[in-house]
């Protein structure tokens, strides 16, 4: 019996030992399911987390935003807008928007062959009308001798070859930048005519008269007013020579007629003075830079009116014929045009015209 009761236990914890290990074995390997869990989930963090670091360094434009580019509206996908209900403000943006009528092409000044009232290209109230004496000439020429010289071309090229027509050896004086100087100059050149500057000077009413491109005033810096005399020679080809463009302020100045004088004599160009001032220094300054000089003698048309030019005409050949040379200046008006037309023809064989340099010399 006691043999018996031994034998009993062993078998029971033998039992014990069986059925408890599962229930521990259990547990364990749900914590090691989890731990592996934990580390996938880490390793897949830590790999996005590389991924979008170096998608940072590699494509950094990604990050950028873009500029939103803005279609350029086209007129035929504006859709109408009522006006009425549309505040001031907005008004004035649609009407922006609207399609606006061509400008017409802007033409180039037209020639003026036929002008009820002609263009007033100078200047003309207070200009000296005196008629200053020349010495007797040294030797008297067999034929007295005129210079015809026609101011401000540049605006009207029907007109300034019309004036060549009646004597190939009429002078033409070229206004600097103006719109068809240059061109006018090129065709007057090809055809065999004395081409001059007609530089634009200060006059005593400026700012109140403009001279217009390229004056020349007396408040300039030396070398502002010398740079402006060589661009004013630049602009108009083939010229030999230079007379003033009103100036009855800025040729009484001798420093800046100096000045002037000394780039005329690099150019070897000659200077004939319009006289538009009483004290102009023009004859003085040519005098001391020994430049080829002559002066206006008489306006031939101060008013447009064809007795009043033919008188100055006459008035021109009588100062020729007294004294054996004489200088007119006129100015491309179809009053003008028609007096010489019908004068010029008069003089063949008693008065001979001559370009303008034939009558300059250094004044003594």
């Amino acid at each position: 019996m006691v043999a018996k009761k031994k034998n009993i236990p062993k078998k029971k914890a033998v039992s014990r030992k069986q059925t408890e290990a599962p229930k521990k074995q259990k547990p364990a390997l749900i914590n090691e399911l989890k731990k592996i869990l934990v580390g996938i989930a880490i390793l897949v963090s830590v790999c996005l987390t590389v991924a979008m670091i170096a998608d940072l360094f590699f494509h950094p434009s990604r990050s950028e935003k873009k500029p939103i580019v803005q279609k350029p509206m086209v007129p035929s996908e504006i859709k109408p807008v009522e006006e009425d209900l549309l505040e001031p403000k907005d008004k004035k943006q649609v009407e922006g928007l609207k399609e606006k009528p061509e400008k017409p092409v802007e033409k180039p000044v037209p020639d003026k062959s036929t002008v009820d009232k002609p263009i007033k290209y100078e200047v003309f109230e207070g200009v000296d009308q005196t008629i200053v004496e020349k010495p007797p000439p040294k030797i008297k020429d067999k034929i007295p001798r005129i210079v015809i010289i026609i101011d401000d071309i540049g605006y009207d090229k029907k007109m300034a070859m019309e004036f060549m027509e009646l004597n190939s050896n009429l002078t033409f004086s070229v206004l600097p930048f103006s719109p068809f100087g240059r061109n006018i100059s090129e065709d007057l050149h090809s055809k065999g005519a004395e081409i001059m500057l007609h530089l634009p000077m200060e006059p005593v009413d400026h700012p109140n008269v403009d001279p217009g491109p390229g004056a020349i005033l007396s408040a300039m810096a030396p070398d502002d007013l010398l740079d402006q005399v060589k661009k004013n020679i630049k602009d108009v080809p083939y010229v030999v020579g230079v007379n003033n463009h009103m100036g009855s302020e800025l040729t009484t100045h001798s420093d800046q007629m100096n000045q002037i004088f000394t780039i005329l004599k690099k150019e070897n160009l000659f200077f004939i003075d319009s006289r538009t001032s009483l004290k102009s220094q023009g004859q003085a300054s040519a005098r001391l830079l020994k430049l080829k000089f002559a002066h206006r003698d008489v306006f031939l048309d101060n008013h447009q009116d064809a007795e009043y030019i033919a008188g100055q005409f006459a008035k021109l050949v009588s100062l020729a014929r007294k004294q054996g040379s004489a200088v007119g200046i006129g100015h491309p008006y179809r009053a003008t045009f028609l007096v010489l037309s019908k004068e010029l023809p008069k003089l063949k064989n008693k008065v001979e015209i001559v370009r303008a340099s034939e009558l300059t010399a250094v004044p003594e």
